[in-house]
């Protein structure tokens, strides 16, 4: 009888142990899946990232400024991405471009060459797409905000000439004078 009773409380305290640990291994197993998942998936800001490094391979070490603005009212923003690095600027300023989204990637609507920041968005809209400001000055130009307007196709390749033109009315600033740049680094690839 003694060994019954023995076996049965060394039971009890087994199947009390087990249960104790089963719920921590799960845990522990779930926990890495979960990470790895949500890391994997990419935001918007990671494809703006490889837009960038694909468009401009031999740009070296670049800095950006990156806004969102549905421009055309699909619901979807487009980016809007001043680029300040030697390789881009010079003395009138320095690209800012308009991305769109096309399926797993982005089509730029405007590359507008010798902008400076602010940069902004009116209410007012051209061809379905909202109007946009971009500052120029330098390069021997007027200095002030250069209205942009969507031709049907893209923003104005150049702000300080025709079709572009000087405004004193200006939107909601979605690229700061000052704006916080974002560095980025080329992909180093392994040789061999």
């Amino acid at each position: 009888m003694l060994r019954i009773a023995f076996a049965a409380a060394t039971l009890i305290t087994l199947a009390g142990c087990s249960s104790g640990t089963e719920p921590d291994e799960a845990a522990e197993t779930d926990a890495p899946e979960t990470e790895t998942t949500e890391a994997a998936a990419p935001t918007r800001e990671d494809d703006i990232r490889h837009f960038l490094l694909q468009e401009y391979p031999e740009a070296g070490t670049m800095r950006y400024a990156l806004a969102w603005s549905d421009l055309d009212g699909d619901g979807a923003d487009e980016a809007i991405v001043y680029l300040a690095a030697p390789y881009f600027c010079g003395t009138g300023g320095c690209p800012t471009l308009v991305l769109t989204p096309a399926g797993p990637m982005w089509r730029k609507v405007g590359d507008i060459s010798v902008s400076r920041t602010p940069v902004t968005v009116l209410d007012s809209a051209t061809n379905g797409w909202k109007d946009i400001t971009v500052a120029v000055s330098g390069g021997g130009g007027p200095s002030g905000n250069a209205l942009l307007k969507f031709d049907g196709e893209a923003y104005p390749s150049n702000p300080t000439v025709a079709p572009a033109e000087m405004t004193e009315t200006t939107g909601e600033v979605v690229i700061a004078e000052m704006p916080e740049f974002i560095d980025l680094d080329p992909e180093v690839t392994p040789e061999g």
